[in-house]
């Protein structure tokens, strides 16, 4: 593998500013050092934020700026929950995961209320609670399906089962630089619990934008900042294709998914819908964010028409990408953080990302998950569709291919973590408050 000049460049001065990787201090004094980096370096970007988020009093003024909106030009029957779909709050062993679209349907049992969730009740629910074109939805359900699921009944669960597969399985569907998610490594294997300190940023960008609302443009503003502390913080930042379009997806799906009414035409993104449907609840008296089960607001109305796939794919290019470019395959280009290391990473979680669930950490023949796989995606993304993509073939696991596959937070050895937050969501909790510049495990 041939790796630029500039990459190797960098590679001296990434040990001296982290200087426990030359083995010169130990883990804490590093984690320290990254610390008191982070810490200096935000100085000037805290202080502008305090005025929006950063103190108890200014963020609840910054939320009461964003209520007031309401949807215009809307159809009576777009009102959602319909008639005997009722809200009810998920129990612990409901599986529940980083989606919040999927949690909420899941919560008004438009989905099965115990998160274990068919590829059929997913296109039905989808269309019907948010107005998700088929074809988007088949592309998302094929790789949730083939890589965190099981093929033969089509199903997945929504957050995991006993901790395996499922949507939290990281970096497959699930992917690091959410929009109020912390990256699987930082988090330390905490991939679907809302972020208090992420919410809060995001906030943050609705008020300084003009519309105080939660945009396209807002998002875009979101994602690059979040881009950008992936890229500095998380060595093991990873964007192969597949997960790097949900992910950009993701930030697209706040205003044309949450919107209270068609986004563009007369529907608002505004705090009301936003909050409630992610389940970010403000604490005046500490400032923080409270993840909470997943609800639509009251009075609230999906979109009239379907949002596809060629949509998403298009917001997500146009407004989202160009403000902060990850390369794929290479996701810390532009920074200190890039490798031989972690290029080879980035390739092993690749393969791991397009490796069926059943297969995953084994060599085997995937010709029944690809067969499966191709007769799901042809008749939406195939030759002669408006994506017309061309299909490639599904490679096989190798555990050996990375060969430091078992350190922590690598693609063969998960995070330390707390084992009572990874299997299924832990609501009415504040979780990270603060910016995870290292792992806190």
């Amino acid at each position: 593998m041939k790796i630029n000049q500039a990459a190797l460049l960098a590679l001296p001065a990434l040990s001296s500013a982290f200087p426990g990787m030359g083995g010169v201090a130990s883990k804490a004094e590093t984690e320290k050092f990254i610390r008191r980096q982070y810490e200096a370096e935000n100085l000037e970007k805290r202080q502008t934020l305090t005025t929006l988020t950063g103190t108890i009093a200014a963020l609840a003024s910054t939320v009461t700026g964003l209520l007031g909106s309401v949807a215009s030009s809307v159809d009576p029957s777009n009102l959602r929950p319909e008639r005997d779909f009722t809200y009810q709050a998920p129990a612990s062993t409901d599986s529940r995961g980083p989606c919040p679209g999927l949690n909420l349907l899941a919560n008004y049992n438009y989905l099965p209320r115990n998160g274990h969730v068919t590829f059929g009740q997913v296109i039905n629910a989808t269309s019907r609670g948010f107005n998700m074109g088929a074809d988007l939805a088949t592309v998302l359900l094929v790789f949730a399906i083939l890589t965190d699921g099981d093929i033969a009944t089509e199903s997945f669960y929504l957050g995991s089962l006993n901790g395996v597969g499922g949507l939290n399985r990281h970096s497959t569907v699930e992917a690091d630089v959410s929009p109020n998610r912390e990256d699987y490594y930082l988090g330390c294997g905490d991939n679907h619990h809302v972020s208090s300190r992420l919410f809060a940023q995001n906030v943050g960008y609705a008020y300084l934008s003009s519309s105080k609302q939660f945009d396209l443009g807002t998002m875009g503003n979101q994602y690059a900042a979040s881009a950008s502390f992936s890229k500095k913080y998380n060595p093991y930042l990873y964007y192969f294709p597949f997960p790097q379009i949900v992910s950009l997806g993701a930030f697209a799906f706040y205003p044309n998914f949450f919107s209270n009414g068609t986004y563009g035409a007369g529907g608002v993104a505004n705090y009301e819908s936003i909050s409630s449907i992610i389940g970010a609840k403000f604490i005046k008296s500490t400032g923080q964010f409270q993840y909470v089960p997943e609800q639509w607001p009251a009075y609230w109305y999906r979109r009239a028409t379907p949002y596809g796939a060629v949509q998403a794919l298009t917001d997500a290019l146009v407004s989202i990408y160009p403000k902060n470019i990850i390369v794929p395959l290479a996701s810390q280009a532009g920074t200190p953080n890039l490798s031989a290391r972690d290029l080879l990473c980035d390739i092993y979680q690749g393969i791991n990302s397009i490796t069926p669930l059943g297969l995953a950490g084994a060599l085997g023949a995937t010709a029944e998950g690809v067969t499966w796989a191709l007769s799901k995606l042809t008749p939406v993304i195939g030759a002669g569709t408006t994506l017309g993509c061309p299909l490639s073939t599904l490679s096989p696991n190798e555990n050996t291919f990375f060969t430091n596959a078992s350190s922590t937070g690598g693609p063969g050895k998960n995070p330390a973590s707390s084992t009572a937050h990874t299997g299924n969501n832990v609501y009415n909790k504040v979780y990270f408050p603060v910016a995870p510049v290292v792992p806190t495990c």
